[in-house]
């Protein structure tokens, strides 16, 4: 069949899409779309000839201004765009109508489920699967989500391989309409728990710094590097946690052992268990054959690295408890102790004495993990870091889209360290990077006026950004108190220099995580 599409700008007038339709009854319509002051026609076009015929017939009805061809419909766009995301996405998306039967599939689902587009569209879900019909109902009936569901799927390439299912209800205001499926790889999901980098160990030396708070960070961590005790690191996002704990292991006893380190916030609630415990075999449905380990066995002999601790639900701190006891772990579903021998190191960038009051957190683990805590302080309060940071992260960039070595002016230096840079050192890189590669290519220096057009922050500032008034009270109470804190050699002398109890200035201590300013580990 030949298609012609057809877009027709008309006057606002009652009756003009009935004059349009039966200007052309003698025609196939496939398909109108009208919106106000136009329609969309798709029409079944004989000969090519005729589309000339089509546009002088439509032109003689009264209120018609305009009438051109197109080449596809507004809908026909909005399903290549949504086509077109749907195939880049890595999860597996599935939809399915009213009758559960399969009406869109993308690619990576085709992927994991070794099967194409002609062998699932319009099929019933359940020849897919026939051990999901509860959560499907529930779904359908109830409208509710169902998320990160393990389920087993057999193909003749891939053999068994694990599947999260996440079932998300098509709603309109008075039912479901039907079902999207999320689909994820557990072996992608692995590599966001695992993440672990054969050349990631880096020393301490590699660690770019000047300031002398970043030194005196590394003097501690250097200190208690090679002893057993647990260390608690506390830093805003983006200050380098995992760059800090990577250095404490290649430092440490255990430098020879793995590195493990495992985001807890990053990872489902329902598998955050297995993934930290293990599992026997036939521990629960879609157990792999033989069970599996654990990454706290798997990082026997070397570092556990727990980032974003504090997301760990309250269940799990009790688990976790215990195996930090009694150095010992037993894999869901069996019965076997299992002698451990590891370092942890855990981090957090929120505010864990706030969680512990709020009973989120739970008190004896914070004690067990917090032996010896190291704060490290954000980029704004090492801004002398900055430069350094930045000529790094220059060559980084220019070296890899093979660009001579850009230099910074003193400007553009000046420019940088006035930002108060919330996202901190990866905020930074981010800027860096994305300058580097849309500067133009004759530039040998980088000014402030091309980082302002790549960045927000010349948009940005500590106290005009969306927080309440509250925050911005607290955001600048915390900066007058930083900046006493720097003249002081205790608590109680500044305490008497704001004019405040002794108890209530080490409570606002507490409250913005100043302790490294006043006191540190001798």
């Amino acid at each position: 069949m030949n298609y012609a599409t057809f877009k027709i700008q008309t006057v606002n007038r009652v009756g003009i899409t009935h004059d349009i339709v039966g200007q052309l009854r003698q025609m196939d319509i496939i398909r109108m779309e009208v919106k106000p002051r136009y329609i969309y026609l798709k029409i079944d076009i004989m000969e090519q000839s005729l589309i000339n015929k089509v546009i002088t017939s439509i032109q003689k009805i009264i209120g018609v201004e305009k009438v051109e061809v197109i080449n596809f419909l507004p809908s026909e766009i909005r399903e290549n765009q949504m086509n077109t995301i749907l195939s880049t996405v890595s999860e597996g998306i599935i939809s399915l109508d009213h009758q559960l039967h399969i009406k869109t599939v993308n690619r990576a689902a085709e992927e994991m489920l070794d099967m194409n587009q002609k062998q699932l569209i319009d099929q019933p879900i359940r020849q897919l699967w026939k051990g999901i019909k509860k959560e499907i109902k529930r779904c359908l009936f109830e409208g509710v989500e169902i998320l990160n569901i393990p389920t087993v799927v057999k193909t003749v390439k891939r053999g068994a391989s694990q599947l999260i299912l996440s079932y998300l209800p098509i709603r309109t205001k008075e039912e479901s309409q039907g079902i999207v499926i999320v689909l994820r790889d557990m072996k992608q999901i692995h590599g966001i728990i695992q993440s672990v980098k054969e050349t990631g160990m880096v020393p301490f030396a590699g660690i770019i710094h000047n300031s002398g708070k970043m030194k005196r960070c590394i003097e501690i961590a250097k200190r208690v590097a090679k002893s057993e005790a647990t260390i608690f690191l506390h830093g805003e996002s983006g200050t380098g946690k995992e760059l800090f704990a990577r250095a404490i292991h290649f430092e440490s006893e255990k430098a020879n052992g793995p590195f493990i380190p495992m985001n807890c916030a990053a990872i489902p609630e329902t598998l955050l268990e297995s993934e930290l415990f293990g599992y026997e075999e036939g521990a629960f449905t879609g157990a792999l054959k033989g069970g599996k380990k654990g990454l706290i066995e798997m990082a026997q002999g070397g570092t556990l690295f727990l980032d974003e601790v504090g997301e760990l639900p309250y269940h799990l701190q009790a688990k976790l408890l215990r195996v930090l006891e009694e150095r010992a772990i037993r894999r869901l579903g069996g019965h076997k102790l299992i002698p451990i021998d590891i370092r942890i190191i855990a981090a957090t960038n929120r505010d864990i004495s706030a969680m512990i009051e709020e009973g989120t957190f739970r008190k004896d683990l914070y004690y067990r993990l917090h032996v010896i805590p190291i704060y490290i302080p954000p980029l704004r309060e090492r801004i002398s870091d900055i430069p350094l940071l930045s000529d790094f992260f220059i060559k980084q960039f220019c070296h890899l889209i093979h660009r001579p070595p850009l230099s910074l002016t003193y400007q553009a230096i000046q420019f940088l360290q006035s930002y108060h840079w919330p996202g901190n050192v990866r905020e930074l890189k981010n800027v860096i990077e994305r300058t580097v590669y849309l500067c133009p290519d004759d530039l040998n220096e980088l000014e402030s006026v091309y980082l302002e057009q790549q960045s927000t922050i010349a948009s940005c500032h500590p106290y005009d950004s969306k927080k309440s008034f509250k925050e911005k009270i607290e955001a600048y109470e915390k900066k007058l108190l930083i900046e006493i804190l720097k003249t002081c050699k205790s608590a109680r002398q500044a305490a008497k220099q704001i004019g405040l109890s002794h108890t209530a200035v080490l409570k606002k201590i507490k409250k913005y995580g100043l302790d490294d300013y006043y006191t540190y580990i001798s």
